[in-house]
């Protein structure tokens, strides 16, 4: 099997021509005639990622975040994405991003997240294809929400609004997408589950009433990658494809709460 093969299967689930402007998915390095034995799956080509594809024997590495998300005009091995990208490129390693595609995609991160906290009749608002509209077949406090979000996600989430506040209707955003409040609050959402929010965006969302989680980039978006490997194997399981895949235990960072 080849990256471009995978290039393929990637855009049948989730067009590459789809991603936003700004965004930076696709063969982000890579020849689309390599060949591709062995594959990991990462939420980011970190530079450990890259180390333990190099380690496994892997020829393609497949991120939710691009390298490179904005432009660059020097390589400067002592920098961060500089010693990612020489480890990469010494390695001969290709990469493939799936980002605001995969996003926006049915079954993507807006819906692996909204089913992963057990939301229900899930639909995706016209006026934002980042964010996911669902509800609960009986409403809960925003307290007892907060913990089933914290176990679903192994998270820590913070709860900004009235913990006794009844919930119904949820909006979940994974990832930085703060700025989708007010779309949420149009759809009718009583809570809005997001990765990362900012202070100025998080202070108009209490002024629509809407209660907001705050519960990690990382977590919100995690769902969506394992799910997009989780189908990878078992295409690669039906169509008999010579290929192996792996998803990586390697979280981008560390953090630890008191």
């Amino acid at each position: 099997m080849t990256v471009g093969e995978i290039w393929d299967w990637i855009d049948r689930l989730a067009p590459f021509a789809s991603q936003a402007d700004f965004d930076n998915s696709g063969l982000v390095a890579g020849d689309p005639a390599a060949e591709v034995h062995s594959a990991l799956f990462a939420l980011d080509a970190t530079l450990p990622v890259v180390k333990e594809a190099v380690e496994i024997g892997a020829d393609l590495i497949v991120t939710h975040h691009p390298l490179m998300f904005d432009p660059v005009k020097r390589v400067r091995y002592d920098q961060p994405e500089g010693a990612v990208l020489a480890a990469l490129l010494g390695a001969r390693l290709s990469l493939i991003s799936a980002h605001t595609n995969l996003d926006q995609a049915e079954g993507g991160t807006g819906d692996t997240l909204a089913a992963a906290l057990g939301l229900t009749a899930v639909g995706s608002p016209a006026s934002n294809p980042y964010i996911r509209i669902g509800r609960f077949a009986q409403p809960k406090t925003a307290g007892v929400f907060l913990a089933e979000i914290d176990r679903a996600l192994g998270t820590h989430a913070r709860l900004y609004g009235d913990p006794d506040a009844s919930v119904g209707r949820v909006a979940v955003g994974p990832g930085a997408c703060g700025d989708a409040y007010e779309a949420a609050a149009r759809e009718g959402a009583q809570a809005f589950v997001v990765g990362e929010i900012k202070h100025h965006e998080l202070i108009g969302a209490q002024l629509l009433g809407l209660t907001v989680y705050d519960a990690g980039h990382y977590q919100t978006e995690q769902p969506g990658l394992a799910a997009l490997y989780r189908r990878f194997t078992q295409d690669a399981q039906t169509g008999r494809w010579p290929v192996e895949a792996r998803l990586t235990a390697l979280r981008p960072y560390d953090c630890t709460v008191a």
